[in-house]
C-alpha cells in the first residue's frame, strides 16, 4: 500500500510507477503498512492475514529501495530523495520513515554503499547520520543504524566529519542516553586513529557556554571526561576544558560576590585567612563561619548568600522601610533600582554556585573512581594526576582569587600519601625555582600554608619536612640578607622573605599541637626560630598579613614560644604618627622602609589569600569534611568572644 501525502490513496500492481511522479514527487511520502520484525531485520509473521500483510509491505518496500538505486543509473534520482526526506523528517513527525522501513533501508544501502556515494546520494547520508534521536530507535533498528554508519565511514572515510560531530554535539545529553556514542567514537578511534584530531576540535566546538543550563554543563563534562577513560590521547585537552570552564564560573561567582560584598568593613572578626574573606567574619555569631561545617542550622550555601545579603543591607526591615518614606522620591527610586539590581545579582549568585557545586563534585566522584590504589600501580593513575598537576600549574594557580576550583588538587592529592607528597614538591618547587615570577612565588607559597594548615590526611612527617624546609631558608635568607634593609630601596625587595614567613606562621597556627617531638621539645626549635625572626630588621610583624600575625602572636604567646605584642603595638604606633615609610633609627642604624604604596597594596592583596579558605558550596563542601580541618576544631583556646579578655602581658619566663 502507497499512502500519497495529500490523503488520495490507490492501489498499484506496478511500485515502480508509483516511484517516478512527476512536478510533485518531492511532496509524496512513501509508506507500507507496518511489519514486524526480529532483531536481525527480519520480517516475523504475526499469525493470519495480518502476518503476511506486513510480510508483503516489507517485500514492496524493499523492492521500492533496490528500484530507487537502480534508477539513479539514469540520472533519476526522484526515489532516492523521497527517502530521504522522509528520514529527514524530526521525530515528531508521523511522516516521519517507520523504525522497521528504516532498519531495511540501512541494510540494502549498507550492502551498496558505492551506489550512494554520488551528488543525489549526499541528501541520503546526511539524512541519516543527522537521524534525529537515533539512539532511541528500537534494537534491531538501532544495531542497523550503528552497523550502517561503520560501514560508511569505514568504505568512504570522509564521511567520518560529520559523523563525529555529529556524536560529539549529542554530549549534551544524559550519560545514559550516550551509550551508542561512545560506543561508535571508541570503534572509530581504534580503526581511524587520525579521527583523534577531529575529535579534539568538536569537543571545544561545541563546549557549553558557561551560561548554558546546569543539566547541559554536566552532561557535556561527564561525557568529555568518559571520552577520556578510552582515548588517552585526548586526557589532556580533555581535561584543560574542562579546568578552564569550571575557572571561569569560579571566577565569575567570586566577581559577584565581591561586587555584592565590596562595602563591608573589613577585620570582622574569626580567623579565617584574609581580611576580604567572607566566612568567619563575626566571631560572635554562633554560625557566623563557612567552618562551621556543613552540618550548620544554615543551608548551605544558600544561607551564606543570605548572611552576604544581610551584611549589604539587602535584606530590609521594617524601620528601614519607615526611613524611606520619609525622604525624597528620588532617593525612593534609587533604593529600588538597588533592591532590584541586588537581587538580580543575588539570583545569579545562587545559579552559578549551584553549577559550580554539581560540576565539582561530579568531576570529584569520577576522580576518586579514577585514582585507586590499583590505577596509580598500573599507572593511568598516575597520569591522570600529573595531568591535573600540569593543569595546576597553568591554569589554576595564575588565575587570581578563585574559590573552588583549587579542591580539586587539595582532594585529589590525599587520595594517597605519594599523591600529596608530590603535590607538595610541586609548590615547594614553584615557590623556591629562581626562573619563577615573584608572583607566582608567594602564590605557590600561600598554596603551601594553606595546604599544610587544612589537609586532613596529612602525615606529622609531611609537616615536619615542610616546616623543616621553610624555617631553614628563612634562617638562611636572615644571615645572607639582614643588612640590606639599611641600604636604599624599598621594603618590596623582601617579598619573598615576608611571604614564606607568613606560610609558617599560618601553618603554625593550625599544627603547632603535634610540632614537638616526644620531649616536649619544639621541632626545628621552633621557639628559638621564631624569637629570631620576630626581633630581625625585616620586622615581619609589621609587613605580613594583620589577621594572621594577630592570631599567631595569640598562639605564640599561649605555647610559650615567643611574645609579640610590644612589636605589633609598636608597629600599630608608628602608623597612627603618620610615620610609615619614614627613616626610622633601630640599633644606632638608618633603615629606610619604604615601599611604593600600589606595590605595597598588590603584595597585602596576594598576602590576604587564603586558598583553602572554607567552601560555601554545599554538597561540595559536606564531601570534603573528611578531608578538611575546620578553624573551630582547634580555636576554642585562642578566641574570645570579648578582646578585653584575651591576655597579651608577655608569658613569664
Amino acid at each position: 500500500m502507497i499512502a500519497m501525502e495529500n490523503g488520495q490513496k490507490r492501489q498499484r500492481t506496478d511500485l515502480g510507477s508509483t516511484a517516478i511522479g512527476g512536478s510533485d514527487k518531492k511532496k509524496r511520502k512513501v509508506e507500507f503498512s507496518e511489519i514486524v520484525m526480529d532483531q536481525d531485520g527480519n520480517s516475523v509473521p504475526s499469525g493470519g492475514n495480518m502476518g503476511e500483510d506486513k510480510k508483503f509491505a516489507l517485500e514492496m518496500f524493499q523492492s521500492f529501495v533496490v528500484r530507487a538505486l537502480k534508477e539513479q543509473d539514469s540520472n533519476e534520482s526522484s526515489g532516492i530523495e523521497s527517502l530521504a526526506m522522509q528520514v529527514s523528517l524530526p521525530a515528531s513527525s508521523v511522516d516521519r520513515i517507520s523504525a522497521d522501513n528504516f532498519s531495511l533501508l540501512l541494510r540494502i544501502l549498507g550492502n551498496n554503499i558505492t551506489q550512494i556515494d554520488n551528488k543525489s546520494g549526499l541528501s541520503m547520508i546526511r539524512s541519516i547520520i543527522n537521524f534525529e534521536k537515533w539512539w532511541e530507535l528500537p534494537a534491531a533498528a538501532l544495531s542497523s543504524y550503528i552497523s550502517f554508519i561503520r560501514i560508511l565511514c569505514s568504505s568512504l572515510p570522509k564521511w567520518w566529519q560529520d559523523v563525529s560531530m555529529t556524536l560529539i554535539s549529542n554530549f549534551q545529553l544524559s550519560m545514559t542516553r550516550t551509550v551508542h556514542h561512545h560506543e561508535m567514537l571508541r570503534y572509530f578511534l581504534k580503526t581511524i586513529p587520525s579521527s583523534i584530531h577531529i575529535i579534539d576540535s568538536y569537543i571545544g566546538k561545541f563546549f557549553p557556554n558557561k551560561n548554558d543550563s546546569k543539566k547541559v554543563l554536566l552532561n557535556y563534562i561527564s561525557n568529555v571526561l568518559a571520552l577520556t577513560e578510552y582515548c588517552h590521547e585526548l586526557r589532556f585537552q580533555a581535561w584543560s576544558l574542562v579546568i578552564e570552564k569550571v575557572i571561569s564560573i569560579d571566577v565569575e561567582l567570586q566577581n559577584e560576590l565581591d561586587e555584592l560584598d565590596e562595602d563591608i568593613d573589613d577585620g570582622d572578626g574569626g580567623f579565617e585567612g584574609g581580611d576580604d574573606d567572607d566566612e568567619g567574619e563575626d566571631d560572635d555569631d554562633d554560625d557566623d563561619s563557612g567552618d562551621s561545617g556543613p552540618d550548620n542550622d544554615d543551608d548551605g550555601a544558600d544561607a551564606s548568600q543570605q548572611r552576604i545579603l544581610k551584611r549589604n543591607g539587602i535584606t530590609r526591615s521594617g524601620n528601614d522601610a519607615d526611613d524611606d518614606m520619609d525622604g525624597s522620591d528620588q532617593d525612593s527610586d534609587e533604593d529600588m533600582d538597588d533592591e532590584v539590581y541586588y537581587v538580580d545579582l543575588s539570583h545569579n549568585i545562587k545559579e552559578l554556585s549551584s553549577k559550580l557545586d554539581d560540576i565539582l563534585a561530579v568531576i570529584t566522584s569520577k576522580l576518586s573512581c579514577a585514582l585507586t590504589p590499583e590505577s596509580l600501580e598500573e599507572g593511568d593513575g598516575v597520569n591522570i594526576f600529573n595531568t591535573l598537576t600540569s593543569l595546576f600549574k597553568t591554569h589554576i594557580l595564575p588565575t587570581y582569587y578563585t574559590r573552588s576550583v583549587q579542591y580539586l588538587m587539595f582532594h585529589v592529592s590525599q587520595q594517597q600519601p605519594e599523591l600529596m607528597d608530590a603535590f607538595l614538591v610541586t609548590l615547594i618547587d614553584i615557590s623556591f625555582t629562581p626562573t619563577e615570577t615573584m608572583e607566582k612565588k608567594i602564590k605557590s607559597l600561600q598554596y603551601i600554608g594553606s595546604f599544610i594548615a587544612r589537609a586532613k590526611r596529612l602525615t606529622r612527617t609531611q609537616i615536619v619536612f615542610v616546616t623543616s624546609y621553610l624555617t631553614s631558608w628563612l634562617n638562611r635568607y636572615v644571615l645572607e640578607r639582614e643588612e640590606e634593609v639599611y641600604q636604599p630601596g624599598g621594603m618590596e625587595r623582601f617579598k619573598h622573605f615576608y611571604a614564606v614567613f607568613q606560610s609558617i606562621c599560618y601553618i603554625f597556627c593550625f599544627r603547632h599541637s603535634i610540632l614537638r617531638d616526644g620531649d616536649d621539645t619544639w621541632e626545628c626549635e621552633l621557639d628559638k626560630f621564631f624569637q629570631r625572626m620576630v626581633i630581625s630588621k625585616f620586622n615581619p610583624l609589621k609587613y605580613c598579613n594583620e589577621n594572621v600575625m594577630m592570631m599567631f602572636a595569640k598562639i605564640a604567646q599561649h605555647e610559650g614560644v615567643v611574645y609579640c605584642f610590644s612589636i605589633i603595638e609598636n608597629n600599630n604606633n608608628e602608623r597612627l604618627r603618620g610615620i610609615t615609610g619614614k627613616t626610622t633609627e633601630a640599633g644606632g642604624s638608618s633603615i629606610t622602609g619604604t615601599w611604593s604604596l600600589a606595590t605595597r597594596q598588590q603584595f597585602i592583596d596576594l598576602q590576604s589569600y587564603f586558598p583553602y579558605d572554607p567552601l560555601f558550596l554545599t554538597n561540595y563542601k559536606s564531601m570534603m569534611k573528611d578531608y578538611y580541618i575546620e578553624w573551630t576544631e582547634i580555636s576554642k583556646d585562642y578566641e574570645s568572644d570579648d578582646s578585653d579578655e584575651i591576655d597579651e602581658s608577655p608569658p613569664s619566663a
